[in-house]
């Protein structure tokens, strides 16, 4: 992970940083690069905004655009609730065995006539 460019923004209590990763093959998930992020700078991953993710075809470089911020009260004033909504960590339900469903009467009063 390189830093290409970093800006401290004191009133909005937040850094704007500019980052490539270079990754093989697929580009990371969201909130595996949140991880990067935060590991590398020391902060809490909720603190964590990715803006922006762009990915160059036939490249294995991705570019972020990253806010930081101070405190998660400030992140809820000025970031926006979609953008935000996409950062939720993401809990996958267990797939668990479905119950086989019964035929409705009509499907098989049908299957009984064609037989």
């Amino acid at each position: 992970m390189e830093l290409v460019k970093e800006r401290e923004m004191k009133l909005l209590s937040r850094k704007r940083l500019a980052l490539v990763i270079e990754n093989k093959g697929v580009t990371p998930s969201r909130q595996e690069l949140i991880n990067q992020v935060a590991e590398k700078f020391k902060v809490k991953p909720g603190l964590v905004v990715i803006k922006h993710i762009y990915q160059q075809f036939g490249q294995n470089m991705t570019k972020l655009i990253v806010h930081i911020y101070e405190d998660e009260k400030k992140m809820k004033m000025y970031e926006h609730a979609n953008l935000l909504k996409k950062h939720e960590a993401k809990v996958v339900p267990k797939a668990e065995e479905a119950p086989v469903e019964e035929k409705p009467a009509a499907e098989e009063k049908a299957e009984e006539k064609t037989e």
